[in-house]
């Protein structure tokens, strides 16, 4: 990708593709900061609303994120599998991220 795809290209094309890391995500921000007038945060992120907004709650989630998107999968179908994917004993060892996961699925109307 030259430079000029680069500088046009969101945080969430780079990190799908592997171009960025997640830590790369705060020099995305602070160039919003900067010079993204009228352009809403989610937008300038290459995020939907919903993505936005529950990275907001969970930073971890970008790897989520992007999982659902490499495979055209609903974000919060990504979610329950990842809940499911992780062994009850780490369950009760992060028991706060769970709990949140799943009140965010909560939320977009999805009983877990």
């Amino acid at each position: 990708m030259s430079e000029g795809e680069k500088e046009t290209s969101t945080f969430m094309d780079l990190y799908v593709n592997g171009e960025v890391l997640t830590d790369d995500i705060d020099d995305f921000v602070d160039e919003w900061h900067e010079n993204a007038k009228g352009t809403e945060i989610f937008d300038f992120l290459g995020m939907t609303a919903a993505e936005y907004a529950l990275w907001v709650r969970e930073p971890d989630i970008l790897p989520h994120i992007a999982r659902a998107r490499r495979g055209n999968i609903d974000l919060e179908k990504v979610v329950r599998l990842a809940i499911d994917e992780v062994p009850i004993a780490a369950r009760s060892a992060d028991h706060a991220k769970v709990k949140r996961l799943v009140k965010w699925l909560e939320q977009q109307g999805k009983k877990y």
